[in-house]
């Protein structure tokens, strides 16, 4: 290839990589399979959603999360994040697993 055409490539997908964020390319957070081998004790409950870095907030990906939980009411917390070897699809690569926190009674 001459440079020509490897500098059009380049621009070509810099500039898509670019509208991603513009485009909300990836769409809404949503619930995916927790990672193996998680620590359960107690009845705990995990959670795992896959979302968009770069056009997904915390706390869309929260409230995602909570609706997830079996219990009504539920608060989630913060338990693992992972982006490599994940059951995520390309455009919503990154996953985040919570634990569930049933409302005290």
């Amino acid at each position: 290839m001459t440079l020509n055409k490897i500098s059009l490539l380049l621009i070509a997908a810099l500039s898509l990589g670019g509208c991603e964020q513009f485009a909300k390319i990836g769409g809404e957070p949503f619930v995916t399979k927790n990672p193996l081998n998680l620590p359960y004790a107690d009845q705990q409950e995990y959670v795992s959603a896959c979302y968009n870095a770069d056009t997904t907030t915390r706390t869309q990906i929260a409230v995602v999360a909570s609706k997830a939980c079996k219990e009504p009411g539920s608060q989630v917390k913060f338990f693992a994040h992972d982006m490599i070897l994940n059951t995520c699809p390309v455009l919503t690569k990154a996953r985040v697993t919570y634990l569930c926190i049933a409302p005290k009674q």
